[in-house]
C-alpha cells in the first residue's frame, strides 16, 4: 500500500533513532520502557507509537522502545503484555480491536476486561469506504443501489475473518441491507492489492492509504465514517450524510497497562500522554495520517471500550458469526 511521505519518514528516523532520553529521570521508572505495537510496522498504527514514544521518553526520564509483535490480528501483542511484570516498563499502544476479540476469538489469549488496564485514548479517525473504480458507481446510494441490483455479485476484503474491519463491515451490510460476499486476507496491504486488481469490489480502509490510492485513480473513496468530514478529505462526504443518519465508526489508538499495575503509575502515564498530546508538533504529525488526540482519562477510555464490547457483541449476533 502506498502510503504518504510523512510516514515514511518517521519511521525511518524511528527506526534509527527511535528514542530521546530526558534530562531527568521519574523516580517510578528506572530502566528502558517497551512501547509494545502488536503489529508490523508501518500501516496506519505503527505511526502513532513512532510520533508518541520520543515525546513520553523526555516526560519519563527512560528511553522508550518501539516493539513491534504482530500476529493473530493484535492478539500476540496484546497477550504478551497483559503476561508482562506489571511495573510500569511494558505498555501496549493497541485499537479497537480489543472490543473485538472477545466477541470474535475463542482464545484471543487475554480479555481487555481483566487483564489490562485502560490508559488513555490517544488519537481517533474515521475509516473510508473504497471501491474499484469500474464499479459504475460514484455515491453510497448508487452503491447501495447497484448492490440491490445485483444480489451477491459485490466482494468485499477484509484483513481476517473476524477483524474489525469485517465486523465493519458487517455492520454496513445490516445498516445498507446489502447482500455481500466476503473475501478474508491476510492483512490489509492484500485487500487493498485485491481491489485495486479488480477481485473484490469494495472495502473499508485507512484514510493515509486510501488517500494516495484515489489521487492515482485506483480507488474510488465513497464516504468516510465520521459524523463530520475530515480536513484530509474535505470533499468526501459523511455515511450520515450520505443518508445513513447516526453511522459512524473510528479507527483509534489507546494505551494500556498489565492488569495488577499501581494506580499511582496508571496515574502518571496518562498525566503524561495528555501533556504529550497537547504538543503542536504531535498534534500535526497526527493530523496528518487522518488522527484527531483524545487524551481521554482512564474511566472515560474503559466505558468506550465497554461500549464497543456491546456494539460488537449485537454485531456479531446479527451477523450470526461464530468465534473462529
Amino acid at each position: 500500500m502506498k502510503y504518504p511521505r510523512l510516514i515514511s519518514a518517521l519511521l525511518a528516523t524511528a527506526m534509527t533513532v527511535p528514542v530521546l532520553q530526558a534530562v531527568a529521570a521519574d523516580a517510578m521508572f528506572t530502566k528502558p520502557i517497551s512501547l509494545v505495537i502488536p503489529f508490523s510496522p508501518g500501516g496506519s498504527t505503527d505511526p502513532v507509537g513512532r510520533i508518541i514514544a520520543p515525546h513520553l521518553s523526555k516526560e519519563l526520564g527512560q528511553p522508550v522502545v518501539v516493539e513491534n509483535k504482530p500476529g493473530a490480528a493484535g492478539a500476540i501483542g496484546a497477550a504478551y503484555v497483559a503476561r508482562a511484570a506489571p511495573d510500569g516498563h511494558t505498555i501496549l499502544l493497541n485499537t479497537g480491536v480489543v472490543a473485538v476479540h472477545p466477541n470474535t476469538l475463542k482464545n484471543p489469549g487475554y480479555d481487555v476486561r481483566t487483564d489490562l488496564i485502560p490508559v488513555t485514548q490517544l488519537a481517533a479517525g474515521p475509516y473510508t469506504l473504497i471501491v474499484n473504480p469500474k464499479l459504475p458507481v460514484k455515491t453510497i446510494q448508487e452503491l447501495v443501489a447497484y448492490g440491490k441490483a445485483n444480489p451477491d455479485k459485490l466482494f468485499y476484503g477484509t484483513s481476517g475473518t473476524g477483524g474489525s474491519l469485517h465486523l465493519l463491515t458487517e455492520f454496513f451490510k445490516h445498516e445498507t441491507g446489502l447482500k455481500m460476499v466476503h473475501v478474508p486476507y491476510k492483512g490489509n496491504g492484500p485487500v487493498v492489492a485485491a481491489l485495486v486488481g479488480g477481485d473484490i469490489q469494495l472495502a473499508f480502509d485507512t484514510i493515509p492509504g486510501s488517500r494516495a490510492l484515489a489521487s492515482d485513480g485506483r480507488v474510488r473513496i465513497l464516504a468516510v465514517t465520521s459524523l463530520k468530514r475530515n480536513s484530509l478529505l474535505p470533499d468526501v462526504p459523511t455515511m450520515d450524510e450520505a443518508g445513513f443518519p447516526g453511522f459512524e465508526a473510528e479507527t483509534w489508538t489507546g494505551i494500556f497497562l498489565p492488569k495488577g499495575t499501581d494506580p499511582a503509575i496508571v496515574k502518571r502515564y496518562n498525566e503524561a500522554l495528555v501533556k504529550v498530546l497537547q504538543i503542536k508538533e504531535v498534534q500535526e504529525s497526527l493530523a496528518q495520517i487522518g488522527y484527531v488526540v483524545v487524551g481521554n482519562s482512564p474511566e472515560a477510555f474503559k466505558k468506550q471500550i465497554d461500549d464497543e464490547l456491546d456494539r460488537w457483541a449485537e454485531t456479531v449476533k446479527q451477523a450470526k458469526l461464530t468465534k473462529e
